[in-house]
């Protein structure tokens, strides 16, 4: 494979990124569909393109955090506390409640 240029970089790192934007559209677009039928026809709910769709904005959101985290290590002049970490701890805590009130409410009905 060959060395790119900046050139070449910034072409293909911005069709990535709209080829990133469509992926997520369709999978938007995609999760409402289904919630219509859901709702109208009474039709069973996909979850699979939801937790695609859930699964691309955590990864997107921690690999920028960690990232960020990156380049500042080491730095004197910026010290921040690793937010890469506590975005993790509260995204386990929120599918723990999440998960927990559903059960509830699951388990009434």
């Amino acid at each position: 494979m060959k060395k790119l240029d900046e050139m070449d970089r910034n072409i293909q790192l911005q069709s990535q990124a709209w080829g990133y934007k469509f992926a997520l559209l369709s999978l938007s677009g995609w999760t409402l569909f289904n919630i219509y039928q859901k709702i109208v026809n009474g039709v069973k709910l996909e979850m699979i393109p939801c937790f695609i769709l859930c699964l691309s904005l955590c990864v997107q959101g921690f690999s920028q955090l960690a990232m960020k985290h990156a380049m500042i290590d080491g730095d004197e002049e910026y010290k921040e506390p690793n937010k890469v970490l506590q975005s993790i701890i509260t995204a386990v805590v929120v599918i723990v409640v999440v998960l927990a009130v559903g059960t509830y409410f699951f388990k009434k009905a």
